[in-house]
């Protein structure tokens, strides 16, 4: 089984979105795919038509149990979020051992054993991302053209780095995937300059209305013409060597 974190400290960089479609063409593609929405905003619970669920992965982690597992199409399951979720990050502060407890309960939830796992990291840094972090084989960095996400990606590589040192030395750095980016505009040759000197850079996503309205729309599942979508295909790729 393969745990991949999706990560960045810094909101707005589609960061769901790219969890959300790296999931469905894994399933689509025949690899039995679990999402973990680790985010209290749901987002990612949201974009596949999921609301108000009442058996979400708050319960799971402060009861110390196995994670609820829904069904959202072939190949490919969800565990949900819920805006509860956010208590977690005081209720579990003073807790031995906070930093295992998603660990914990997926070892106690039956997957196939080929699964593909992608944990949605909150934006920010706090227990529920340091769980992420500590349950991973492998994390990718999701950012925007800007200055603003290359410091934050600055912060989250000392992040990763702090993490295998203390806690999870088998925590790799897959690379990075750029998102929402016009090729023509010179900031995203500039980040992409940049993000290659850290890590190896996945893909190139291009800014595209159609994945954002199905996303939004909480049907991403059922998207199938979509320049992005061809792009996040290409990073597939580029990840099947590292995966099941």
């Amino acid at each position: 089984m393969k745990i991949i974190a999706i990560a960045n400290q810094k909101g707005g960089t589609a960061k769901t979105t790219t969890t959300a479609a790296l999931a469905v063409l894994l399933a689509r593609g025949g690899t039995p795919t679990h999402l973990v929405d680790m985010d209290p905003q749901a987002s990612l619970t949201q974009a596949f038509g999921l609301k108000d669920e009442t058996d979400g992965l708050y319960h799971a982690l402060t009861d110390r149990t196995g994670l609820p597992v829904k069904t959202v199409s072939r190949n490919l399951t969800l565990t949900p979020s819920t805006v509860e979720l956010g208590r977690t990050e005081t209720e579990l502060l003073s807790e031995t051992g906070r930093e295992f407890f998603l660990r914990t309960s997926l070892e106690k939830t039956p997957l196939p054993e080929s699964s593909v796992l992608l944990l949605d990291c909150p934006p920010s840094l706090g227990v529920l991302s340091v769980n992420c972090l500590a349950t991973a084989g492998g994390m990718i960095a999701v950012i925007q053209p800007g200055g603003f996400e290359l410091h934050a990606l600055a912060h989250l590589h000392f992040t990763v780095q702090a993490i295998r040192e203390r806690v999870n030395p088998d925590l790799h750095i897959l690379g990075a995937i750029i998102t929402n980016a016009h090729r023509r505009r010179k900031i995203t040759e500039q980040v992409r300059l940049e993000v290659g000197r850290v890590y190896p850079l996945l893909g190139t996503i291009r800014a595209d209305a159609r994945l954002l309205y199905a996303t939004t729309a909480g049907a991403i599942q059922h998207l199938t013409r979509s320049k992005a979508l061809d792009d996040y295909a290409a990073v597939v790729d580029e990840l099947c060597p590292v995966l099941p």
